[in-house]
C-alpha cells in the first residue's frame, strides 16, 4: 500500500461499534453473544478492546456506538479507561456517541460519568411498561424502575434519548398494546426503536418451541406506525421513529452501505469494502486478543454486483429509499433486466414505489420485507 493511499483510507470516516457482553442473565428472546457471570472481568475485557483497536490506528470514527450485552453494568473504572483509550487510538470526530443502559443499571453517578465522558446519546432497553410481559421476556426491571430510570438520564444531562419497545407477545392485546405505546409516549423521548418478537434460532424461546402470529404482528405493527407518526415522530426506517434531526447517524451509516469497524465478542465490521466478523464467545475472544491482537473468524469482499444489490436492500428498509441510478453510478456496474422487473412488478402490486430511479417501499411492503428480499437476490 503506498503512503498516498495510506493517507487516504486514514481519512475516510468510519463508523466504531463496541460490543459489551456483560450481563445478568440471559434474555430468552435474545440471540446476541453475551456473557453471564464474568463481569469481574470487565476491566481486563476493555484492555482487549483497547488491545484489539489498535488494529485500526488513527482510523476517523464518525459515530461511535457501545452496545450489548449491557454497557451500563461496566462500572466507572472501566467506562472511563474505555473512553480515554478510544480517543487516543482513533481520530474522533463525532457527532453522535451512543450508550446503552439497561433500566437495572442505570445509577445516576454513572450515567452522569458516561455523559461527561464524551456520549451525548443513551439507548435505554424498556421493552414494555406491563409486568406480565417484561416478567415474560427475562426482564431485569420492573416498570416504575424503567420510568425512573429515563428521568435519570435525562437528569444527567442526556437530551438525546432512544427507547426500545418490544410487541407482539403471545396473547397481548390491541388494549395492551395502546397502553405500552402510551407510556413510552409519555415519556416524550428523542426516539424510538419498535421490534416484533422474534424467535431467533439461538434464543431459549426457539429451544421452548415459541411461534409467533405473523398475521398479529402484522396487525400490531400497523397500529404502532401510526401512533407514533401521529404523534409527531417520523418513521425513517423500518422499525425506527424520531423526531426531526435526531434519527440515529450510526443506524443510517450502517443501512447506506457505510464503513463501520467492530470491536469485541462477536461483532461484524466492514473496513476497506471487506465484511469481517469476530469469535463469538468470550474465552476465545480473551485468548484471541492475547495471542494476537486479532479476534477475526473470518472475512469476505463482496462483488460489485453483490455489493450493489445489498446496499438496494439495506436502501429499501428506509422510508427515503435508495437511488438506483445513484448505486449504479457508485459501483459502476448496472442492475439486471431480471431484477429491473421485479421490482416494476412489485410497484404494480403496492409494495414499492417507483419515483423516477428512487425505489422506496410502501407501508405494506415494509410488512414483507424478507419476500421483497428474496425476489431481489
Amino acid at each position: 500500500m503506498s503512503k498516498n493511499q495510506f493517507n487516504k483510507l486514514i481519512h475516510m470516516k468510519t463508523s466504531l461499534y463496541i460490543h459489551i457482553p456483560f450481563c445478568s442473565k440471559k434474555c430468552p428472546y435474545c440471540s446476541f453473544p453475551v456473557v453471564v457471570g464474568q463481569l469481574p472481568r470487565g476491566m481486563e475485557y476493555v484492555q482487549a478492546l483497547l488491545s484489539e483497536a489498535l488494529l485500526y490506528e488513527g482510523r476517523k470514527i464518525s459515530h461511535v456506538y457501545l452496545g450489548g450485552g449491557t454497557p451500563s453494568v461496566l462500572d466507572e473504572a472501566a467506562i472511563g479507561v474505555l473512553s480515554d483509550g478510544l480517543k487516543h487510538n482513533f481520530s474522533i470526530d463525532v457527532s453522535e456517541r451512543t450508550f446503552e443502559f439497561n433500566p437495572e443499571s442505570v445509577l445516576l453517578s454513572k450515567a452522569m460519568h458516561v455523559r461527561s465522558s464524551g456520549f451525548n446519546r443513551a439507548s435505554l432497553g424498556l421493552q414494555s411498561f406491563q409486568p406480565k410481559f417484561l416478567s415474560y421476556l427475562g426482564r431485569g426491571h420492573s416498570v416504575p424502575e424503567g420510568i425512573s430510570a429515563f428521568q435519570v438520564l435525562r437528569q444527567a444531562g442526556f437530551d438525546n434519548i432512544s427507547i426500545d419497545l418490544m410487541f407482539g407477545f403471545p396473547g397481548q392485546t390491541m388494549g395492551e398494546l395502546d397502553a405500552d405505546i402510551d407510556a413510552a409516549l409519555s415519556l416524550k423521548s428523542e426516539h424510538v426503536s419498535i421490534y416484533a418478537l422474534t424467535v431467533e434460532d439461538k434464543s431459549l424461546f426457539a429451544v421452548r418451541g415459541v411461534k409467533m402470529s405473523d398475521d398479529t404482528q402484522a396487525a400490531f405493527y400497523n397500529r404502532v406506525m401510526a401512533r407514533l407518526k401521529e404523534a409527531g415522530l417520523e418513521q425513517y426506517e423500518v422499525s425506527n421513529f424520531s423526531r426531526p434531526g435526531f434519527a440515529s447517524k450510526h443506524n443510517m451509516n450502517y443501512w447506506q452501505g457505510g464503513e463501520y469497524i467492530g470491536l469485541g465478542v462477536g461483532a461484524h465490521g466492514h473496513v476497506d469494502g471487506q465484511r469481517y466478523w469476530n469469535v463469538d464467545t468470550f474465552p476465545s475472544y480473551m485468548q484471541r486478543i492475547r495471542e494476537g491482537g486479532s479476534a477475526v473468524a473470518g472475512r469476505e469482499k463482496l462483488a460489485p454486483t453483490a455489493k450493489m444489490t445489498e446496499c438496494l436492500l439495506f436502501g429499501l428498509r428506509m422510508n427515503a429509499g435508495v437511488d438506483i441510478d445513484a448505486l449504479e453510478k457508485k459501483f459502476k456496474v448496472r442492475f439486471d433486466r431480471r431484477m429491473l422487473d421485479e421490482i416494476g412488478c412489485m410497484a404494480r402490486e403496492g409494495l414499492l414505489i417507483q419515483e423516477g430511479s428512487r425505489v422506496r417501499t410502501t407501508d405494506a411492503g415494509r410488512l414483507v420485507l424478507d419476500a421483497i428480499a428474496v425476489k431481489l437476490l
